[in-house]
């Protein structure tokens, strides 16, 4: 309470110093603009429906000509004379302004400085933010040796100006945390920072900095902040909040922020890439963000009302994020502060209104295009099915195709599928798998949620090409179907195939599968989601037990040939851990090939069939050769060989690569109408695409569309676009923006700390070609970025938001740095650039709590393995239920889009960072590592630990410290080794059963510790 009472106490005395320091002379923009537009502009601004008095105080000419009343509101030069000054000073409630129902009174300081200001002409200057940028001069300063670029000359002629100094250059750990954290969103590992301690070239902080912005999580960090303005959530809002698969367009944000694609053609693509000339998938792509908005799917809503909803939302969030301006304010009427007619507003709307939408399930215009992070394989679809297409139109013989197969077939009379037998069988829930005459095997007994079957075994055979899995009935199974569920069906979430020598177990091959085939499998659960590498949610091979309850059959595909010289011992794992419990298959059996993979068949080939190919032309029947034929063209007929190829590449590509929404315009032009009041069912007069008049107009040539609005926002003469940009890069890494209020540029603003500062930025962003990482590297480059945050509580208290910048940034690590951070010094941290969204621990009943719709509720399908330790990046983000253990560290919810998030500390958070799951199990993985890497004398892992989440060493005091906490819990334990064995089992991986229970407990409790420092979760 002290330290607050001392701030506020400090902070009037402040604010009059640097007034005093920075203007003799009263600034309409800085001084007077924001009390007119806060006290004023309601009742007397740019909305003539609430205009009073007939007086505009936002135009001078309004300001200083006659009112209703026949007295002009100001009088330059002559405050006596001024109707303001007379009704802001009245005594009589009656009189002054403003009126006792509206805006705060003005208090002493606001009305000295309008009078002030008229006493020296009333000069009006039109609003800071809607004049471009033009280049200022260099300020003097004094203390010339302290500037690295020229950024820092800005800000220490602020310093200068008000008598204060710049703070020591920050330690160089706290340095490159601090550069990881703000370049990757993840703490530098030992490694880093000791190459880093070690380098004392002049250029080693430029050199590091350099490598943090090449780093393939730069794109990932950056991709964060993009998808808050974007609203991008894996869900579609409203009622019933369903599934979405937008993720591939999050991948290309990613990926476009690695590549530093321009932000003048970030801009332009993700607004209006379809429409640039020969566009190309990836362009198309890039307009997902204007399709991130709410979709709703409720029934009995009224069309026409959600659509415009959406286009509303589109512009909204566009005028946000590229403007920082409050355009949905003038949707029902003129805005009240800032010079954008309602007019106008719809004349923006119509850019956006051409989508061929609808408002129920409005999900069209989609295309499906590949990641930009895909496996190769995944962007070889296309150029694969471009081939086989021209290869059909080619003409076919057919007989020499036949001639050719038949050779093939003949040399290798052995080959086809042999049926495997097992020789151990395990589940890894309890079930009884048993081995039947036929070499398949039923599974009995218990029926567990998620089950693995792990069964081996053997084969002389070298040169294999693909694996059989044949999903078989049997009576004993739920209605005599193929799945273990109630409903005959089962899920299949994974098949994983090991091979390994028996002459010489250490070589070993993980067989992957290149592409896989059923004879059968359910909508939405095709067989390549068995062998995708996925287990989230749902995802697997099921084939409709409840309607069919038939046998299916698989055949997968090898990337290479395996099998070894002297025997294989064959590991399969069917692994059942979708979000479907108890669905199980209920008899595999599997069989082995090594026919070449255009000869494959589900079913192998006949032995008759077989037999004849193997007799000499000249020696095959008449009806023998017809047989042949027939067979060869029912089964490998050239041209329907390549119908199917084409056909199951088109059905894994639609497996692969989900249907993501873009923008396209509709063939014939939709009407825009100014709505009354905003509604969609009140159209007024008919507008046409344009810009407001306050900004500079599209060029005369330029088609009246998105791609034009696109091109007219990053033309170097617009005064918004770049401004806005750096505004917000300065706020990522300072916590706050040269303007604070990032997402209002508008009158109701706050003027630029720093307005040269800001302009130069601007100016400079522009002539770099738009280059974001040389705005990072230029920013974090500076003397100014480069100050320690330690400067004492008078200095705190002089400056408590750091806007004089005498001091470098401290700021607690947003949600998904606090988790990330933790994964990476636990080991755990997955970093799998890119992919489909995943599903890390979460309360159970959650989404059923507060998402239970009428068929649509579903649990939370919680991942397993890798996923549950990707980056936050990646975690599925429901808009009604989001992640609660970001949400807890002030994530929003995505419904609209973010441009500054809050920072909070509450008990929650230090409750969820103590006992969350995902921190506990990362806490013991740690300890672990402080075990097995950290040195032999517990001193030295506890350092080793300290230093992986602070990149510091601890000093003495806190070593003790740290020991005796250590030392009293590993006795703790060692008397109950129940405790110790509880929280080793929280979390979904394994404890090290090689290293001593009560020392890895007592370790754990301690990580738990540091990972709740202050240090662990603020950038210093």
């Amino acid at each position: 309470m002290n330290a607050i009472k001392m701030i506020l106490t400090a902070l009037p005395a402040m604010l009059v110093t640097c007034v005093a320091a920075a203007a003799e002379t009263i600034e309409f923009n800085r001084d007077v603009l924001p009390i007119l537009s806060n006290h004023c502009f309601t009742c007397h601004g740019p909305d003539s429906a609430t205009r009073a008095a007939g007086l505009r105080l936002d135009q001078r000419a309004s300001a200083t000509g006659k009112a209703d009343s026949g007295k002009s509101a100001i009088t330059p030069g002559k405050v006596q004379s001024s109707e303001l000054m007379h009704r802001i000073t009245a005594s009589d409630e009656n009189e002054r302004m403003p009126p006792l129902e509206g805006a705060k009174p003005l208090n002493a300081k606001q009305i000295a400085t309008l009078k002030a200001w008229i006493e020296q002409g009333a000069k009006y200057e039109a609003h800071w933010a809607f004049i471009a940028p033009k280049q200022p001069a260099l300020p003097k300063v004094q203390n010339a040796a302290w500037p690295k670029n020229k950024i820092d000359v800005f800000v220490l002629a602020r310093l200068e100006r008000a008598g204060i100094q710049p703070a020591r250059e920050a330690q160089r750990e706290t340095l490159i945390r601090r550069v990881a954290f703000d370049l990757t969103g993840l703490p530098p590992t030992l490694k880093e920072i000791d190459e880093f301690l070690a380098d004392q070239s002049p250029n080693a902080y430029a050199n590091m900095v350099d490598r943090y912005l090449a780093s393939p999580a730069y794109g990932e960090h950056m991709a964060r902040y993009w998808l808050d303005l974007a609203r991008y959530a894996d869900s579609n809002g409203y009622q019933y909040d369903t599934e979405r698969e937008q993720w591939v367009w999050r991948d290309w944000v990613i990926n476009a922020y690695n590549e530093n694609k321009p932000f003048d053609k970030f801009t332009i693509e993700q607004l209006a890439g379809d429409l640039l000339p020969d566009a190309t998938d990836q362009q198309r792509l890039a307009t997902g963000f204007n399709r991130n908005h709410g979709i709703t799917i409720e029934g009995g809503i009224i069309d026409e009302e959600y659509r415009t909803e959406y286009v509303m939302d589109r512009l909204v969030t566009t005028g946000e994020v590229w403007l920082a301006l409050t355009i949905g304010c003038a949707r029902c009427h003129e805005h009240k502060f800032d010079p954008i007619s309602q007019q106008e507003f719809y004349q923006l709307y119509a850019f956006f209104n051409q989508v061929p939408e609808r408002g129920m399930r409005g999900f069209a215009p989609k295309q499906r295009i590949a990641s930009p992070l895909a496996p190769a394989s995944l962007q070889k679809f296309d150029v694969e099915l471009t081939r086989l297409q021209a290869e059909l139109k080619k003409p076919i013989d057919v007989d020499q195709h036949l001639q050719r197969w038949t050779q093939g077939i003949s040399a290798q009379p052995e080959q086809g599928w042999t049926v495997v037998e097992p020789l151990t069988m395990k589940s890894s829930g309890g079930t009884t798998l048993t081995k039947l005459a036929d070499k398949s095997i039923l599974a009995s007994g218990a029926n567990p949620r998620h089950d693995i079957y792990e069964i081996t075994a053997k084969t002389d055979a070298t040169n294999l090409t693909a694996v059989r899995l044949e999903a078989l009935t049997h009576e004993s199974l739920p209605g005599g179907g193929p799945g273990r569920h109630s409903n005959s069906n089962f899920v299949l979430s994974e098949i994983e195939l090991t091979a390994i020598s028996i002459a010489d177990p250490s070589q070993r091959q993980t067989v992957k599968f290149s592409r896989a085939v059923a004879d059968y499998s359910q909508a939405n659960y095709e067989i390549a989601k068995a062998i995708d590498g996925s287990v989230a949610g749902n995802n697997g091979w099921a084939v409709d037990g409840p309607s069919r309850k038939l046998p299916a059959t698989a055949m997968l595909i090898t990337e290479k040939s395996f099998g070894f010289e002297g025997g294989t011992e064959l590991q399969f794992r069917l692994r059942h851990e979708a979000g479907y419990a108890t669905h199980g298959v209920g008899r595999p059996r599997f069989s082995i090939t090594g026919d070449a993979p255009e000869d494959l068949q589900l079913h192998g080939i006949p032995a008759d069939i077989r037999q004849i190919a193997a007799k000499e032309n000249n020696r095959r029947t008449a009806g023998e050769q017809k047989q042949l034929r027939e067979y060869f063209l029912a089964h490998h007929n050239p041209k329907q060989r390549i119908e199917r190829q084409i056909a199951e590449l088109e059905k894994q590509k639609k497996a692969a690569i989900p249907e993501t929404m873009i923008m396209q315009d509709q063939a014939q032009p939709r009407a825009t109408f100014l709505l009354n009041r905003g509604q969609y069912n009140e159209p007024r007069e008919q507008v046409s695409p344009n810009v407001p008049e306050i900004f500079p107009p599209l060029p005369e040539t330029a088609a009246k569309n998105r791609l034009a609005f696109a091109q007219w926002l990053v033309d170097p003469g617009h005064p918004l676009t770049a401004r806005v940009a750096v505004n917000r890069y300065w706020q990522r890494l300072f916590g706050m923006g040269l303007v604070k209020t990032s997402e209002d540029f508008g009158v109701q603003g706050e003027f630029p700390s720093h307005p040269q500062l800001l302009d130069w930025l601007a100016l400079e962003f522009i002539r770099s070609g738009w280059d974001i990482k040389q705005m990072q590297r230029l920013i974090m480059n500076s003397a100014t970025y480069r100050q320690t945050s330690h400067v004492g509580a008078t200095a705190y208290a002089q400056d408590p938001e750091n806007r004089l910048l005498a001091r470098g940034p401290r700021m607690r690590l947003s949600a998904e740095q606090i988790r990330d951070a933790t994964l990476a010094v636990s080991g755990l941290l997955v970093e799998r650039l890119g992919g489909k969204s995943v599903y890390p621990y979460q309360p159970k009943g959650l989404w059923l709590e507060l998402n239970n719709r009428p068929n649509y509720s579903q649990e939370y399908p919680q991942g397993k393995g890798d996923e549950l330790y990707r980056r936050s990046l990646y975690t599925f983000w429901k808009r009604t239920v989001p992640s609660p253990m970001l949400k807890t560290l002030d994530a929003p919810e995505r419904e609209f889009c973010t441009i500054r998030r809050s920072r909070t500390n509450t008990p929650l958070q230090a409750l969820l960072l103590l006992n969350g799951p995902q921190f506990v199990e990362a806490a013991r993985k740690l300890a672990e590592r402080m075990l097995s890497e950290g040195g032999q004398s517990v001193d030295d892992q506890i350092q080793y630990g300290f230093r992986l989440v602070t990149s510091r060493n601890p000093s003495e005091a806190e070593l003790a410290l740290f020991r005796e906490a250590y030392e009293t819990d590993v006795k703790f334990y060692a008397h109950d080794p129940a405790a110790a064995l509880r929280l080793l089992q929280v979390g979904d991986s394994a404890p090290d059963s090689e290293l001593d229970p009560a020392r890895l407990a007592a370790l754990t409790n301690l990580t738990r510790v540091f990972l709740n420092l202050d240090e662990a979760i603020t950038k210093e």
